[in-house]
């Protein structure tokens, strides 16, 4: 539930559900809903340290922030009486620890209180800042005293108040069994903030799909226009790959989810077309030696087919921009169900860039010479997939762990706390062809037999697919890195086509030019320090990683001057700092989306795909990204950013 005040304001006016500015009309201003909160896990016991070591768990299901301050958690004895202060995100855990943060070793407290439970006959209230009981507790239901194991709640959106609602901990902890600040053991994912809404998908001809891993306010949808949010990307793909008769065409940077690598395998089995575009990594460098290992052995279990034998008909057939060589691990090959035997792939001693390497090669890679490859420095960076030359599945969203689950544990659980992504699917052939085109000029051919003497990856590529489809009656672009200068593209639009606002989400940005074009919008003046606020709004956020990086436009739309300069990042600071934030997300801010003019009759568009805005995103990687005319799909794109936005510190009017 929402509490709704309304404010007058200046401009509004609804078109077609939308806000956009005129005289007169109110504009709502939302405030968080205080029963979005519950108590989520209780150690009434303590801990096998000490019976004194209690801690509480309360936990935020909705879709944005939650300020505590006023709050307060009491038991109807009158002890513990906590008064609560400090903010939670969506669809994170608060934690309170009993007398000092080391009552959880290892797990910092959000706030430590003075008090003890009982151990029976307690009863516990959660009040908001009105007084108003927002969730109760009136049982111990569940927990064991005895082998310190927690009560966990099973479902946010069930009664505290009712038996079925709760169980004792089975995941095992530094104090017992218990998961403080994290999700509880044995649970359904969280409900309310944290269930998947899927309002808005067609398989229409021209339809146009979005998808969101995290939530999304759709207090902020135009009519009829609810985004999909807390959507399991990995279903979406998968009943995407399941659709095709003939051909499917995917290209990934990074793949390790088991049930898509079931689905490529089956498809490949009917006698589907499975081409796969992969990216491969350097074996040696510690980041990525693991993962490249787990991406290896299902990249040969797709080689190999479901009868396990290469060369038979239920082979995927597989390209990469510089060679991969088996996994010669005998348990981690049994443990992916791979022959122990692997020369069935020849053994060769090759060049991959300046390097001599020897192995079982057994995905080629472009090739420079006879025997020679290109380094795998360069990154693959798309994530895009082509289906019976008739659907597009595109956008930020790394086919992997990681980026949709955080963990395997969580996977298993079927919980989304993956980095923050959307995906976009179109059903357009115009586009596809387009795509295919891109493809295939890596591939090195139109067969399922690839080419490696004649693909370009990289920056061997040309310029040669259209820029421009009309979709459903939509004008949607595509660009492609490198080569096609996306990024020149966007800095283009943000100079002669956005009139009142953009907005951003954006994993890494240090292209200085589009920097310079959204500050002459924000101050009128392309000078260092120098601009007087015009109304166009602003509005943005970055991944913490690259917060404080010198390079990284953030540094200058908050005014602040970088440690280092360079040709291109020479720093123009902005006057009038932006509302710019660092993210507050469980994990990564993966997305690389611009909202242009959104809710305004000025031609809203979103701009969307792997590109990030940067010297190599632009010019060196391989990428993608499509700019997206349609004031209802730029809609769904800014009720998603309003929810990352609210939830970073943001004020959204």
């Amino acid at each position: 539930m929402k509490k709704i005040s309304w404010t007058v304001v200046s401009t509004a006016v609804l078109l077609a559900g939308s806000l956009v500015p005129q005289a007169g009309i109110k504009e709502k201003e939302v405030t968080a809903a205080s029963n979005e909160a519950v108590i989520n896990e209780v150690a009434w016991m303590g801990t096998t340290t000490s019976y004194n070591d209690e801690w509480v768990e309360l936990y935020n299901a909705s879709y944005s922030s939650l300020n505590f301050d006023g709050w307060v958690l009491e038991a109807q004895d009158g002890s513990p009486s906590i008064p609560l202060s400090g903010t939670v995100a969506a669809n994170d855990y608060f934690l309170l620890e009993r007398t000092s943060d080391d009552s959880v070793p290892g797990i910092a407290a959000d706030q430590v209180y003075t008090g003890v439970l009982g151990n029976s006959n307690e009863v516990l209230y959660l009040k908001d800042a009105s007084g108003t009981v927002v969730d109760e507790v009136d049982s111990w239901y569940a927990g064991d005293n005895t082998t310190k194991a927690t009560m966990e709640r099973m479902d946010a959106s069930a009664a505290g108040t009712s038996a079925s609602s709760w169980s004792t901990a089975t995941a095992a902890y530094v104090g017992g069994y218990g998961t403080p600040k994290a999700a509880n053991s044995g649970s359904t994912p969280p409900s309310g903030g944290g269930s998947e809404s899927l309002t808005n998908v067609s398989e229409d001809l021209g339809a146009i799909n979005v998808f969101f891993n995290k939530s999304a306010d759709t207090q902020y949808a135009s009519a009829g226009n609810e985004a999909n949010y807390n959507v399991n990307l990995e279903d979406q793909l998968i009943e995407r790959l399941n659709t095709a008769t003939t051909s499917i065409d995917l290209a990934t940077y990074e793949i390790n989810l088991p049930r898509v690598i079931d689905t490529l395998m089956e498809k490949a089995a009917q006698g589907v077309d499975v081409r796969i575009l992969a990216d491969a990594k350097d074996a040696t460098d510690p980041h990525y030696t693991e993962r490249y290992e787990t991406m290896r052995l299902y990249l040969e279990k797709l080689v190999r087919g479901k009868d396990a034998v290469v060369g038979t008909a239920d082979d995927a057939h597989i390209l990469s921009d510089s060679p991969m060589f088996v996994v010669e691990d005998a348990a981690k090959r049994s443990g992916y169900n791979l022959p122990a035997s692997f020369t069935d792939f020849e053994q060769r001693t090759v060049m991959v860039g300046s390097t001599e390497m020897t192995g079982h090669l057994f995905v080629e890679g472009e090739e420079k010479s006879a025997d020679s490859y290109y380094s795998p420095g360069n990154q693959m960076h798309n994530k895009f997939a082509v289906v019976d030359d008739q659907w597009v599945f595109t956008g930020s969203w790394n086919f992997t762990v990681t980026g949709l689950y955080g963990t395997e544990e969580n996977m298993n659980q079927g919980i989304l706390d993956g980095n923050q992504q959307h995906v976009v699917e179109i059903h357009s052939p115009e586009l596809a062809s387009i795509y295919e085109t891109e493809f295939e000029e890596m591939w090195g051919s139109s067969t399922t037999t690839p080419d490696n003497t004649v693909s370009n990856f990289s920056t061997r590529k040309i310029d040669n697919t259209p820029h421009s489809v009309t979709i459903g009656g939509r004008e949607v672009e595509v660009y492609f890195s490198s080569g096609d200068d996306a990024v020149g593209r966007m800095t283009d639009l943000v100079r002669t086509e956005a009139d009142e606002s953009a907005y951003f989400t954006i994993f890494a940005w240090s292209d200085q030019a589009l920097v310079d074009e959204l500050k002459n919008k924000w101050e009128g003046s392309y000078t260092d320090n120098q601009g007087t606020l015009t109304g166009f709004d602003v509005k943005g956020l970055f991944d913490p990683s690259f917060w404080n990086q010198w390079w990284s436009a953030s540094i200058e739309m908050t005014g602040r001057t970088a440690s280092q300069t360079s040709t291109n990042n020479p720093n123009t600071r902005w006057a009038n700092p932006a509302p710019v934030y660092q993210a507050n997300e469980s994990r990564k801010l993966h997305a690389k989306t611009m909202i242009i003019d959104a809710d305004t009759s000025s031609d809203p568009t979103v701009i969307v795909g792997s590109t990030n805005w940067s010297e190599n995103g632009n010019n060196v990687n391989d990428e993608n990204m499509l700019i997206i005319h349609d004031a209802a799909v730029t809609n769904q794109f800014l009720q998603e950013f309003n929810a990352r936005y609210v939830n970073a510190g943001g004020v959204v009017q």
